[in-house]
C-alpha cells in the first residue's frame, strides 16, 4: 500500500496525522489536521458521551472532503483516507489551500459548538444544532468565501 498523499501532507506540508481505535466500535480512525489540535478535537469528541459524540460524528461524516475516516484496520483506514484525498483537486492537497482553510473552519465550528459545557458555569451547549457541512468539496467552495464565511445556506446538497 502506498500513501503518497498522506505522506506528502505530513512530511512536506506539516500536517498532523493520528490514528486511534474508536471507543464505540466504529473501527480505527485515520485523521489529518492542519494543526494538531484539530485532530485532538475530533478524537476527543469521537469518544465523548453519546449526547456529544453522536451529533459531532454526524457532522464529521457529513462531508466527504474532511480528512477523518474509519476502517476495520489501520491499513484500511489509511487506505480510505488516501482515497478520500485522491478525490480532491490535487492542487488543494497542501497547507495553504482553500481545502485546508475549509477543514480548519469546519473543525473550529465543531469546537465552538461544543465548547462552554456546564462544568465552566455556563449553561450546557448542545452539538445537536450544528448545521450540516456541505457534502462535497465543490459545494463547500461554493458556500464559503476565502475567509470561511458562509455565502449561503449551510445545508448539505
Amino acid at each position: 500500500m502506498i500513501f503518497d498523499r498522506i505522506d506528502r501532507l505530513v512530511t512536506k506540508e506539516g500536517f498532523f496525522f493520528q490514528a486511534w481505535d474508536d471507543r464505540y466500535s466504529k473501527g480505527v480512525w485515520a485523521a489529518l489536521g492542519v494543526w494538531e489540535n484539530q485532530v485532538d478535537i475530533v478524537r476527543d469528541l469521537s469518544s465523548a458521551g453519546d449526547l456529544d459524540m453522536m451529533p459531532a460524528m454526524d457532522y464529521v461524516f457529513s462531508a466527504d472532503w474532511l480528512p477523518y475516516v474509519t476502517g476495520r484496520t489501520l491499513a484500511e483506514a489509511m487506505q480510505k483516507l488516501e482515497e478520500r484525498l485522491a478525490l480532491l483537486p490535487q492542487d488543494q492537497i497542501r497547507r495553504n489551500s482553500q481545502w485546508a482553510h475549509l477543514v480548519t473552519q469546519a473543525v473550529e465550528a465543531l469546537y465552538a459548538a461544543g465548547s462552554g459545557r456546564s462544568w465552566d458555569g455556563n449553561p450546557p451547549k448542545s452539538l445537536d444544532g450544528l448545521p450540516a457541512l456541505p457534502a462535497t468539496f465543490e459545494f463547500a467552495v461554493e458556500q464559503f468565501d476565502e475567509t470561511g464565511r458562509n455565502k449561503g445556506a449551510t445545508n448539505a446538497k
